[in-house]
C-alpha cells in the first residue's frame, strides 16, 4: 500500500484516501442497492462487492498501516464469511 497519502498526527496514521479494492466495494453496494433484488446486475453487483471486500480485507489485515486497520481487515474477512455461510444455509 502506498503511504504517501495518510493523514498523520505525530507520525501516527489517522486517515487515508480509500484504495482501489474500497472503491469497488463502495461502488459495488450503491448499485447493489439501487437495483432491484435478483436482477442479473443486482447478482453481480454483489458478487464483485464480495470479491473486493475479500481483497481489502486481506491487504488491510496484512499490509495495514497500524493496529486499527488490521483489525478492520480481520472484521472484513468476519463479513464475507458470516455472509457466505448465510447463503449456504
Amino acid at each position: 500500500m502506498s503511504r504517501n497519502r495518510d493523514f498523520k498526527i505525530r507520525g501516527y496514521t489517522i486517515g487515508q484516501a480509500p484504495n482501489l479494492p474500497l472503491i469497488v466495494v463502495i461502488v459495488a453496494s450503491v448499485v447493489a442497492r439501487m437495483t432491484e433484488q435478483g436482477s442479473a446486475v443486482n447478482r453481480v453487483s454483489e458478487a464483485v462487492f464480495f470479491v473486493g471486500l475479500s481483497i481489502w480485507s486481506y491487504l488491510e489485515a496484512f499490509d495495514g498501516a497500524n493496529a486499527l486497520r488490521r483489525a478492520l481487515g480481520i472484521a472484513g474477512f468476519v463479513v464475507v464469511l458470516t455472509r457466505l455461510v448465510g447463503q449456504l444455509q
